[in-house]
C-alpha cells in the first residue's frame, strides 16, 4: 500500500501545497497512491502528544508499505524525532519517499546519508521561530562549517577512528572537530545511546495488540 501523508504545518493552505507536490510526484516516478492520511495537529507538538501519528504509525502502516510526504517534518520537527521515526519504519522495511529533496528512504540507506537532512530540522525550526519573534530556543543547535562533512565524519565515526585522525583527512581543526562531534552527539548516535534516550523522550504510546512495533535499533 502506498500512503500520502499530509499534516497541518503552517494552516490550512500548507495542506494545498502539500497534496499538489506529492501528487506531481507521484505522477513523474509512476506511484500510484492508494490512500491518504491527513494529520491536523499543528506545528510545535511534540511526537508523543500526536495521537492521529501514533495511530497512523502502529494500526495502519504495515510491512513492506511505502509512505510519501512532501518534506521531512511532516514526521517530526527536530532532530531527535525525525530519527526516532524514520528508524521505525526502517525496522518494518516501509520506503519513505521524500519529494523534497527528491530522497528514497529505505534500508540500504545508510544512516550517515539522511543524517544531514535530519540535521536541518533543527535550523528549520530555529528559522521559523526566528520568523515569529519567539527567538533562538534553548538547546538548539547553530549550522556549521562541518556540516558539509557529516557523512565522512559519520563513516569515520563507525570505523572507529580518533578525532585527531578525522581532522587529519578533513583538514580542519582537532579542537573544533571533537567540539562538533560532541554537541551533536553523534559518538552516542553511533553506539545507539543517544537514540534509545530518544526513544524514551518521544515514547509512541502503544496500543493492546499494535501491528507495528518499533524497535527503533540502527541498521
Amino acid at each position: 500500500m502506498t500512503y500520502a501523508l499530509i499534516r497541518q504545518l503552517y494552516g490550512d493552505k500548507s495542506l494545498i501545497q502539500q497534496r499538489a507536490v506529492i501528487m506531481n510526484y507521484a505522477k513523474e516516478n509512476n506511484l500510484l497512491l492508494e490512500n491518504e492520511m491527513i494529520e491536523f495537529e499543528r506545528a510545535g507538538r511534540p511526537l508523543k502528544e500526536r495521537k492521529s501519528f501514533q495511530e497512523f504509525l502502529h494500526n495502519t502502516l504495515k510491512n513492506g508499505d511505502k509512505l510519501v510526504i512532501s518534506t521531512l517534518e511532516i514526521l517530526g520537527e527536530t532532530m531527535e524525532e525525525g530519527i526516532v521515526v524514520i528508524n521505525c519504519m526502517l525496522t518494518h522495511s516501509i520506503t519513505l519517499h521524500i519529494v523534497q529533496p527528491n530522497l528514497i528512504v529505505d534500508k540500504k540507506t545508510g544512516l550517515s546519508q539522511i543524517l544531514p537532512l535530519i540535521m536541518q530540522l533543527e535550523q528549520r525550526q530555529r528559522i521559523n521561530e526566528r520568523d515569529n519573534k519567539i527567538g533562538r530556543p534553548k538547546g538548539r543547535k547553530s549550522a556549521s562549517k562541518f556540516d558539509i562533512y557529516l557523512p565522512q565524519i559519520m563513516a569515520g565515526l563507525k570505523e572507529d577512528k580518533s578525532v585527531s585522525a578525522l581532522a587529519r583527512d578533513l583538514k580542519v581543526s582537532r579542537s573544533s572537530l571533537k567540539d562538533y562531534i560532541q554537541s551533536r552527539h553523534l559518538k552516542e548516535i553511533i553506539d545507539d545511546s543517544w537514540l534509545e534516550r530518544a526513544k524514551r523522550n518521544h515514547q509512541v504510546v502503544a496500543t493492546k495488540k499494535p501491528k507495528m512495533a518499533c524497535t527503533l535499533k540502527l541498521q
